[in-house]
């Protein structure tokens, strides 16, 4: 979803403004932000200047980073980088994981509490009175 808002206009780019306006809690496990920087630097050519900046800004956003737990991730997605994010997500005691991936995440519908919601998922939900 951080990929899809920082490269264009739409609801995971809305997302990111609604934590811009404090209207929701942006929380980013460092595998996340980890692989977010491997996405945009070698997938689409991001320098190291513009990454600073959106590292930055999330930085920014985001609540304090949530760290790998210790032990053996629980298998769930079928995708381990996936079940990691959860994992942390979990551990952090999030509410929603705002995902596009219908694969592996979306598909659960909650785990442990963490609701998996599409960006019009929880955009609509933040709308409904």
């Amino acid at each position: 979803m951080l990929v899809s808002a920082l490269i264009a206009a739409g609801p995971p780019s809305r997302i990111v403004e609604e934590a811009i306006d404090g209207r929701l809690e942006l929380v980013l496990p460092v595998p996340v932000m980890e692989e977010l920087k491997r996405v945009l630097m070698e997938k689409l050519a991001f320098d190291s200047e513009r990454w600073r900046g959106v590292e930055l800004l999330l930085a920014d956003l985001a609540v304090a980073p949530v760290s790998v737990p210790e032990g053996p991730i629980e298998p769930v997605t079928g995708d381990p980088d996936d079940d990691l994010m959860l994992a942390c997500l979990v551990r952090a005691g999030v509410e929603a994981l705002v995902s596009g991936d219908r694969k592996h995440l979306l598909p659960l519908g909650t785990h442990r509490g963490v609701r998996v919601l599409t960006p019009q998922a929880l955009l609509a939900e933040l709308r409904a009175p």
